[in-house]
C-alpha cells in the first residue's frame, strides 16, 4: 500500500472515529452536562487549541532538523566523494586507479545496498561499511612526501576524512526519534482537541457531523505526517540517495575521459 493511500486512510478513520464520538456524545450525554456558556467554552478550546498547535509545532520542528541533518550529511559526503575521485588524477597511475575505483565502488554500495538497509534496518550495510574502510585503509598508505604527488595525496586524504565525517553524520541520523514523550503528548492532545468540541452541546446536525470529521482529519493527517517523516531514512516520505546517484554519474563521466582518447 502506497504512503498516498495509507494516509488517506488514516485521515478518513480519524474523520470517521470523531463525528461518530459526536454522534454518540450529543445522544447519550445530557444536555445539562453540556457547556452552557459558548463564549467562555470558545475561549478555552482556542486556548487548548493554541496549546496543541504547539506540540504540534515542536514535534514537526524536531523531525525536521533531523531530516535536514540528514540530507546536508548525504550532499556533504558525495561532494566529497567527487572531491577526493578529482583530486586522485594527480596520484601515480596504480594509486590512481585504485583508489578510484574504491571511491565508485563505495559510491555504488551506499545507493544499491546501504539505502536499503537505511530503509529496512535504520543501520548501515557491512559490504558498504567494509568497502569505505578498505578505501580509507589505502588512502593512508598513500607517500605523502613524494615531491611529484604528495600534493595529490594530501588532498585525497583531506577529503575522505570529509567523507568519513559527513557518513558518521549521516548514519547518526537515521534511527534518531522524537523525545521520548512527544508521541504519548500528542495523541492525548488531539483526543482532547476533538473531544473538547463535544461538549459545546452542538445539535445533531449534517454541518455539525462535517465540522467535526474535518478537525479529526486534519489532526490523523497532521500526526500522520510526522510519524512519516519521522526516520529520515525510513518509512514513505524517506530521503533518496539522489546526491549519490549524482555522483556516481560524475564518477561514470570521469572515468570515461580518463580512458577516452
Amino acid at each position: 500500500m502506497s504512503t498516498v493511500e495509507t494516509g488517506t486512510y488514516v485521515v478518513l478513520l480519524g474523520a470517521v472515529l470523531s463525528a461518530c464520538g459526536f454522534l454518540v456524545i450529543s445522544r447519550l450525554v445530557p444536555d445539562r452536562w453540556l457547556v452552557a456558556d459558548s463564549e467562555a467554552a470558545s475561549a478555552l478550546y482556542g486556548a487548548i487549541g493554541m496549546a496543541y498547535a504547539i506540540l504540534i509545532a515542536i514535534a514537526a520542528i524536531a523531525v525536521w532538523e533531523v531530516r535536514a541533518g540528514a540530507d546536508d550529511a548525504s550532499e556533504r559526503e558525495s561532494s566529497a566523494l567527487i572531491e577526493a575521485h578529482r583530486a586522485a588524477n594527480g596520484l601515480a597511475t596504480s594509486d590512481r586507479t585504485e583508489i578510484q575505483e574504491l571511491i565508485a565502488r563505495y559510491t555504488h554500495a551506499v545507493v544499491d545496498d546501504e539505502w536499503p538497509a537505511l530503509r529496512d534496518t535504520m543501520t548501515e550495510d557491512p559490504g558498504a561499511a567494509a568497502t569505505f574502510e578498505t578505501l580509507r585503509e589505502r588512502v593512508d598508505q598513500l607517500d605523502r612526501t613524494d615531491g611529484e604527488h604528495g600534493a595529490a595525496a594530501e588532498w585525497v586524504s583531506r577529503h575522505t576524512s570529509d567523507v568519513s565525517e559527513a557518513r558518521f553524520l549521516r548514519l547518526g541520523t537515521a534511527d534518531e526519534p522524537l523525545p521520548e514523550p512527544l508521541w504519548p503528548t500528542l495523541a492525548v492532545g488531539g483526543i482532547v482537541s476533538v473531544a473538547f468540541l463535544y461538549l459545546f452541546g452542538l445539535e445533531r446536525t449534517f454541518p455539525n457531523g462535517l465540522m467535526m470529521a474535518t478537525v479529526g482529519g486534519m489532526i490523523a493527517l497532521v500526526l500522520f505526517i510526522i510519524y512519516e517523516m519521522q526516520y529520515p531514512f525510513s518509512r514513505g516520505l524517506a530521503l533518496e540517495p539522489d546526491a549519490f546517484r549524482a555522483a556516481l554519474e560524475y564518477l561514470s563521466h570521469g572515468r570515461d575521459r580518463a580512458t577516452g582518447p
